[in-house]
């Protein structure tokens, strides 16, 4: 199995690469291959099963679209024949129609998501979150999700578009402040506002995903310990005596 970072001088913000490290501790035959920002993505010329983007700042979300920008078609492409993408906290936003500013100003996007985000760079949205994931076709039922958040954007869906979210929030915001669902699905592309340690904090998620990409009879790396810290920041992140957003 072969995954590939993308850009990881610039979408490394809050850690997301160790998302990568553990599936590679969970499984040690995977091969991790990264691409740079003067680089054309592996996954258009070669088998990638799977393709991964962490968290980036606003300024260099500019240079991630611009880097991407010439091969839109081929992304585009990859997306509907079913290329497994993993995306989180902000990186979505480089693949949505636009980002719309404090001013007013709209960065272009790629336009391969029917999202739009806007900023407020005067409030940063910080959060614990819980959920559920489900996946009828895997037999995955409500399968609890907890992560953190900490954005200045939500994002939104173009008018007359209504596409699967990825997961169903509890607590906390959804993709944004007036919807339950957050992240998006389209084929095999996951994004996600949830930040940087999604698979270490989730075993069972972990457990699902790396199946997904063909894995079997998965143990998440550390499963005891995973799993434990898992169990009880579910409890934790349901209790409602505790603080959630600041």
């Amino acid at each position: 199995m072969k995954i590939e970072i993308l850009f990881p001088e610039v979408c490394n913000l809050y850690g997301d690469l160790q998302n990568v490290e553990y599936l590679r501790r969970t499984c040690p035959e995977i091969e991790v291959v990264s691409t740079d920002l003067n680089s054309k993505p592996k996954f258009l010329t070669e088998k990638i099963d799977m393709v991964y983007m962490g968290t980036t700042t606003e300024s260099s979300q500019v240079r991630v679209i611009n880097s991407l920008r010439p091969y839109t078609e081929q992304i585009g492409k990859a997306i509907a024949d079913g290329q497994h993408f993993f995306i989180t906290g902000n990186a979505h936003e480089m693949f949505a129609q636009y980002i719309e500013c404090d001013d007013g100003s709209k960065i272009e996007g790629l336009k391969l998501l029917p999202t739009y985000a806007v900023r407020d760079m005067m409030h940063r949205y910080n959060s614990l979150w819980i959920g559920q994931f489900s996946d009828p076709d895997k037999n995955v039922s409500n399968m609890d999700i907890v992560g953190f958040k900490s954005q200045f954007t939500h994002s939104y869906f173009i008018d007359g578009e209504t596409p699967e979210t990825l997961f169903n929030t509890e607590r906390g915001d959804g993709f944004n402040k007036s919807i339950k669902g957050e992240g998006i699905r389209v084929n095999n592309l996951f994004a996600t506002y949830l930040l940087g340690p999604i698979f270490i904090t989730n075993p069972l998620f972990t457990k699902y995903y790396l199946e997904l990409l063909g894995a079997e009879n998965v143990i998440p790396a550390y499963n005891e310990a995973a799993m434990a810290s898992y169990e009880k920041r579910v409890v934790e992140f349901r209790d409602m005596k505790r603080g959630f957003t600041y």
